[in-house]
């Protein structure tokens, strides 16, 4: 366990992607751009867009049921299903697993996103085809400082500080009694780093019963960080807080298009080093840690870990 590493910031892809599939940040965001042209007049309801555009990505499955329930009757312009197996006519690129264990096992279904019929622009021309931001995993994304970042989990993020709830599978009208249950006290955690950090606990766990509970190798525990915290998932997470912290006034209402406001902050990320430097200074404020610069570490840590173990 001591050697293991929490990567938060990489220039290579995430474990099992190729290179060549990982767009820019300008083509992502062109894509992005698309996406709010076809809302027309509703591009500056920020909040609403933030919503829709994250439903690209991350829908069905526990998010409009536990992790950002608010937003749940708000529709994706895309038909999203899950099925349990690929479809003979969908490339597997054009769709992406859902983690499920059934029996201690590993058995994942699959997340297909495709145009639905009478789609606004391209009426049932497209309808069944996968749209272009959903392949490859588009959503990660080379910024302009060269790092990649996983811009769907910045998205989920923003979207749940906007819907902001406790997770419990409580229904609604007994959330009051949540403390009683296990329960997280913020989807926006859930969402992003806390959610990473879990599933790649759930894996240590299925690992361990699936091998007659034989205790992991390091090899194997950081091979489930690299694939369910990549830096490109954890720095994704990371800029959910700032970009909130910065730009609250906009990404909670409306009054600007957040491709301009993704396009602002990146560009001043990928030019100013202390703009970078602040950026992590902020998430450790807005997740409760408290920085010690003249010693380097945090003097809360002890209780913070105690906390969230």
């Amino acid at each position: 366990m001591e050697n293991l590493i929490q990567p938060i910031l990489s220039k290579e892809p995430e474990y099992g992607h190729e290179k060549s599939d990982v767009l820019s940040f300008s083509e992502f965001l062109s894509l992005l751009e698309e996406e709010e042209n076809y809302f027309q007049d509703k591009q500056t309801g920020t909040s609403l867009m933030i919503t829709r555009l994250r439903k690209i990505f991350y829908d069905k499955w526990g998010w409009n049921t536990q992790l950002i329930r608010k937003a749940a009757y708000i529709k994706c312009r895309y038909k999203v299903k899950i099925v349990t197996q690929l479809p003979d006519d969908k490339p597997e690129r054009g769709v992406k697993k859902v983690k499920h264990y059934k029996d201690n096992k590993y058995q994942p279904k699959y997340r297909l996103v495709t145009y639905r019929k009478n789609d606004r622009v391209f009426k049932n021309s497209r309808a069944g085809q996968v749209p272009e931001i959903y392949k490859n995993d588009h959503q990660d994304i080379f910024l302009p400082e060269g790092y990649q970042c996983d811009l769907a989990h910045t998205l989920a993020g923003l979207d749940a500080f906007n819907n902001f709830q406790v997770v419990s599978p409580l229904p609604p009208f007994l959330f009051f009694l949540h403390k009683l249950f296990p329960h997280a006290d913020s989807n926006v955690e859930v969402t992003t780093w806390l959610g990473d950090i879990a599933t790649t606990a759930a894996d240590f766990l299925f690992e361990y019963l699936s091998k007659n509970k034989t205790p992991l190798s390091e090899t194997t525990e950081q091979k489930y960080i690299d694939i369910n915290a990549s830096a490109s998932d954890m720095l994704g997470d990371i800029d959910a807080y700032v970009i909130n912290y910065l730009y609250k006034d906009y990404v909670s209402s409306k009054g600007k298009r957040l491709t301009e406001i993704l396009e602002e902050y990146y560009n001043k990320c990928s030019t100013d080093p202390s703009y970078q430097k602040q950026r992590f200074k902020i998430f450790c404020k807005e997740i409760g840690l408290h920085l010690n610069e003249k010693e380097n570490n945090f003097s809360n840590e002890e209780q913070w870990l105690k906390k969230y173990t």
